[in-house]
């Protein structure tokens, strides 16, 4: 009688046939194509030293940057596995400034910095490795030089400190992790059974939706990409959350200076510089024992500013400015808009310190605030550590000593010329004490340097990112850069023709500025490739009616309403051209059909509110005009209308009046008070 196997021996069998199951189908995987989550992703975002910057190629003698790496967040860079004997190897740690966004390493100062060292060094074995990674903060920096002091770095330079307030919900969530269980969160990442299952499970979750609709989303939502990194502002950083980013900020800076020094390897950090001059804070508040009565004769005051500037009266500004700033004096709108007034009148060291105040109270910062460099400096005097005042020299080389748009792309991130400047700061560094020596004792200057350089090397020039060049575009068109704005969208389509979202964006920026012909040809084009595309549809009838083809216009704004009968815009669009064809009742219809999907639709009311006019039906116009937003002018005029028709000539006056208080410029108003004065001369 034989023995049955004992439960010992069942159960390795079981074992032996899972794991043989399991090999079998990683194998088919593999041969079906499926890769690894840790081929395109890393399982903790920069945050855990498990996954590597940089990969080692042991047939080409050279680390290297892996495609995850380059594909979220990195540039792709290399440097020989073993430094040569008289090699000077750099490491430049930060964000997206240090990267080179939106062009990349290669016009990005570390590589100016290696050119111009190898010009003056030749015979040494320069590498300046650009291992600054997209809206990295310092934490996930400490991390990274972790890694990167195991390359035989002669220098760590660190350029950070604008990236200390995008992911505080995420950063705590991961500093509060579990690190027991990164060793299996590893290994569940190079499964490719494990990755099967996840993709299979996002594209489950994933609802489905029209491809245009995904892509809106990314142009309205744009910002900085880095894939590693979840950029997400707070909505207001408080106090007490400046002073946490203020001590985690320096805690991180002095952890890598001393783990760098503990392998005697030096570390520069260089103060970070950003636009003052032409860019305005994200988002403004008013300190709790500012009233109402208050905050409405701040918002007030910025309207008559505004209006001041505009006209050239400067000196207006300041004094409005002046006297809300009194109301109150932590509101960040208001002092970035007293700085330019004050730059307008010449008065420059005024200007600078009421703009650098408006950067400081930012309540969702996206500039490295003052106390961010005040660390820099103070880390910077430790033990093992320097620093360079890119700051001071941005300010020396800025126009009227105010950086703004001649030394940035957009809020931080610098021109070709601003990584010139900060490839210069350290190289006479370099050359005047350098960790391991001044590095050659020849006389060449740095621009004679790197012109050199540049006349050997004029090809090696990496072709710039298009979203990266889209994603700018987005940023600089949401501070009113309309020109920067088009010019980026140009640059993103000549290197990507189907991009037909940046293409449409580009339309939109072409019509508010009046080129309106241009506009439509930009929407005609995204219509040959994506003839449903609403934005276009809607932006494309715009143009055509702005350029006086209103009946072409109604024709593209009724295929746009038939392609969604429940957006709101398509209808408005559809009673605008028919307004213009006087065609008032249709195109009253489609103002109540755009209320009717989108009742919050504050200019469709009061276009509606012209339509009923223009049929004089006064009181339901007025009470249309009566429900627009307060303070909106074209429905103030418009009600200044409806009474001047009742003969209501005094209320109607002072709304005119009010309106030109606010714009003297304002055309409608100024016919309106005309029309009283011959109204009231015929009686």
């Amino acid at each position: 009688m034989s023995r049955r196997p004992s439960i010992r021996t069942r159960a390795l069998f079981a074992l032996l046939t899972l794991i043989a199951f399991f090999a079998v189908l990683e194998l088919l995987l593999w041969a079906g194509g499926v890769r690894p989550l840790i081929a395109e992703r890393d399982p903790f975002q920069g945050f855990s030293a498990s996954v590597r910057a940089f990969e080692l190629d042991e047939s080409a003698g050279l680390y290297r940057t892996p495609p995850r790496a380059t594909r979220h967040s990195f540039n792709y860079q290399e440097f020989a596995a073993r430094k040569p004997a008289d090699g000077f190897r750099v490491f430049v740690l930060g964000g997206s400034s240090a990267y080179g966004f939106p062009w990349g390493a290669s016009r990005a100062f570390p590589r100016l910095l290696e050119d111009a060292l190898r010009q003056a060094a030749p015979r040494r074995g320069i590498e300046v490795i650009n291992a600054a990674a997209m809206s990295y903060g310092s934490h996930r920096l400490r991390i990274l030089a972790g890694e990167l002091l195991r390359y035989e770095p002669d220098l760590l330079v660190i350029y950070s400190g604008h990236n200390e307030f995008i992911e505080t919900r995420f950063y705590s969530e991961q500093i509060g992790r579990a690190e027991q269980l990164d060793r299996l969160r590893g290994l569940l990442h190079r499964w490719r059974f494990y990755a099967w299952v996840a993709s299979l499970r996002e594209r489950l979750a994933r609802p489905a939706e029209p491809a245009e609709h995904a892509e809106d989303a990314e142009g309205d939502n744009a910002a900085l990409l880095g894939l590693d990194v979840v950029r997400e502002y707070p909505r207001e950083v408080l106090k007490e959350q400046r002073g946490e980013a203020e001590a985690r900020f320096e805690e991180n800076l002095r952890a890598i200076v001393t783990m760098a020094r503990e392998v005697g390897v030096p570390v520069w950090l260089c103060t970070v510089p950003s636009n003052l001059s032409g860019w305005a804070p994200n988002h403004s508040t008013f300190a709790a024992e500012v009233g109402s009565d208050e905050r409405r004769r701040v918002e007030q005051a910025l309207l008559e500013a505004a209006a001041a500037l505009e006209r050239d009266d400067p000196s207006t500004a300041a004094d409005t400015l002046r006297r809300a700033v009194d109301l109150a004096p932590g509101h960040a709108e208001l002092l970035f808009r007293l700085g330019v007034a004050l730059s307008a009148l010449g008065r420059q060291d005024a200007a600078r310190e009421a703009l650098r105040a408006a950067r400081d109270t930012d309540a969702q910062p996206s500039r490295a605030p003052a106390f961010i460099n005040e660390a820099i400096r103070r880390v910077g005097a430790a033990p093992g550590a320097s620093w360079i005042d890119v700051e001071a020299a941005f300010t020396e080389h800025a126009e009227h000593g105010i950086p703004g748009f001649d030394l940035f792309e957009d809020y931080v991130h610098p021109k070709p010329n601003g990584h010139r400047i900060i490839a210069q700061q350290l190289w006479k560094r370099l050359l005047a004490d350098g960790p391991t020596g001044p590095l050659n004792a020849t006389t060449l200057s740095f621009d004679a340097a790197l012109a050199a350089a540049e006349s050997e090397r004029p090809a090696d020039v990496e072709a710039p990112n298009p979203a990266l060049l889209f994603n700018l575009a987005v940023v600089l068109e949401n501070q009113g850069r309309d020109e920067e704005a088009i010019e980026r969208y140009r640059e993103c389509l000549a290197l990507q023709p189907s991009y037909y979202v940046a293409r449409a964006n580009l339309a939109r920026l072409l019509a508010r500025r009046g080129r309106h012909g241009e506009a439509a040809t930009e929407h005609r084009r995204v219509l040959e490739t994506e003839p449903g595309y609403l934005r276009s549809l809607l932006g494309l009838a715009e143009a055509l009616r702005r350029s006086g083809d209103a009946d072409a216009a109604r024709e593209v704004a009724s295929r746009a309403v038939q392609r969604d009968s429940a957006s709101a815009a398509a209808q408005r669009v559809l009673g605008l051209a028919l307004f213009q064809l006087q065609r008032f009742d249709r195109a009253e219809q489609a103002f109540r059909a755009a209320l009717a999907l989108d009742p919050g639709d504050a200019a469709s009311r009061v276009d509606l509110g012209y339509c009923l006019l223009h049929q004089m039906k006064l009181d339901e116009a007025a009470a249309s005009f009566r429900a627009a937003e307060p303070g909106d002018g074209r429905a103030r005029n418009g009600l200044g209308a409806v009474l001047t028709e009742r003969g209501e000539w005094a209320e109607a006056e002072r709304l005119f009046r009010e309106s030109l208080r606010i714009d003297p410029a304002d055309p409608f108003a100024r016919v309106g008070l005309e029309e009283i004065a011959r109204r009231r001369g015929e009686g």
